[in-house]
């Protein structure tokens, strides 16, 4: 797999995410996370062994949409085939090459414009708006076609009102049409393994009057609206959130759960576990399933700031003095964890900074966490 390109398209994206927000739109920011459902893809669109792209993903999407995901607005760039990167600083395919950025689509509609998976931007017949298709390569696929069927004005407005969400987000397919998921086959031990691609991230936004009433909590300090942003990218996590946000599911059949910085009882996969390829996913002894199966249930980002290793035995993690070879086996991996928000503190773990076992106010993984009671 490729290392180091995905991580600054993805902050460059996520940061005109995050400026985009902060001009106005939707008035307020939420929790949430990537999700490849977002994108109009399947789970398995990125998989490693397939290089072609699957109808409607994207790679980059922006939803105006309401709080059971009826979509009114949307933007995407298509995804992407693989293929060769150019060098320099975002790893972008060839201009004029199939896996350069060049096509996408938009749509607006009143009641809703009826896209998602499979499907891309909707083609809502029923209300009023518009799609349009773009291609700066092959400019005879340009086209805008107008919807003009009765309006909802007050549907639309009642909807809204009970939840407005804007999500954005972005993955490494734009890093050159990268496909990096796992194989999702049984033979290699990854069936149950399939989340996406390796890398990717996003910001949301919601605002939900109905929930003005509900008490403050330690999870949701502010029911009635919030904001989150988050990515991942060569294991390195980061997440600033409002409220608590699942950000990644281990054990399906399991009921325990733990905070992503938190790493006590975590067992964390070899380095060179990923899915990158064939070989990253022989490289996790007993298959990658049975490691995503020894992951809790449920891995929350809490309100706060926090930044911490990647749960997924996906990721590809980096350790640049490895690499280097300048340590003989990896020092920052995981890489030491760091929280500050409404459930406590944590700091530390990993090989460079865990604190001697019996260390006051330490986990089991030599963290210090100071808990507030979450």
């Amino acid at each position: 797999m490729r290392r180091g390109m995905s991580q600054v398209m993805l902050t460059s994206l996520l940061t005109a995410a995050v400026t985009v927000a902060m001009a106005g739109v939707a008035m307020a920011v939420s929790g949430g996370g990537y999700q490849p459902s977002q994108q109009d893809c399947p789970a398995s669109a990125d998989a490693n062994n397939v290089d072609g792209t699957s109808p409607g993903c994207h790679n980059f999407k922006l939803n105006v949409e309401n709080g059971r995901g009826r979509r009114y607005a949307e933007v995407g760039l298509d995804q992407l085939p693989k293929g060769s990167s150019t060098p320099g600083l975002f790893g972008v395919g060839m201009p004029g090459s199939s896996n350069f950025p060049h096509a996408g689509c938009v749509a607006v509609n009143t009641s809703g414009t009826k896209g998602g998976s499979g499907r891309g931007c909707g083609t809502n017949q029923s209300g009023a708006g518009f799609t349009a298709v773009f291609d700066t390569e092959n400019t005879a696929r340009n086209a805008i076609a107008p919807q003009t069927g009765a309006p909802d004005p007050g549907g639309l407005l009642a909807s809204l009102q009970d939840c407005l969400v804007v999500y954005l987000g972005a993955d490494d397919n734009l890093d050159a049409g990268e496909h990096d998921g796992v194989d999702g086959s049984p033979l290699t031990g990854t069936a149950h393994s399939v989340n996406g691609p390796s890398d990717g991230g996003a910001v949301t936004a919601h605002v939900t009057p109905g929930a003005a009433t509900t008490s403050p909590s330690l999870h949701d300090p502010v029911p009635a609206a919030g904001a989150g942003e988050g990515a991942c990218a060569d294991g390195l996590c980061q997440e600033v959130t409002t409220q608590r946000q699942q950000a990644y599911r281990g054990n399906p059949k399991g009921k325990s759960s733990r905070d992503v910085s938190n790493y006590g009882g975590k067992k964390w996969d070899p380095y060179n576990c990923s899915s990158g390829d064939l070989k990253s996913e022989q490289a996790c002894p007993g298959g990658m399933d049975s490691w995503r199966n020894a992951e809790a249930h449920s891995v929350y980002a809490e309100p706060g700031v926090q930044v911490y290793e990647d749960p997924d035995p996906q990721a590809s993690p980096i350790d640049p003095l490895y690499e280097a070879g300048a340590t003989p086996q990896p020092s920052l991996y995981p890489i030491p964890a760091a929280y500050v928000g409404t459930c406590g503190v944590v700091a530390g773990g990993g090989p460079v900074a865990s604190a001697p076992a019996g260390t006051p106010s330490t986990n089991s993984a030599g963290q210090v966490v100071v808990s507030t009671g979450c």
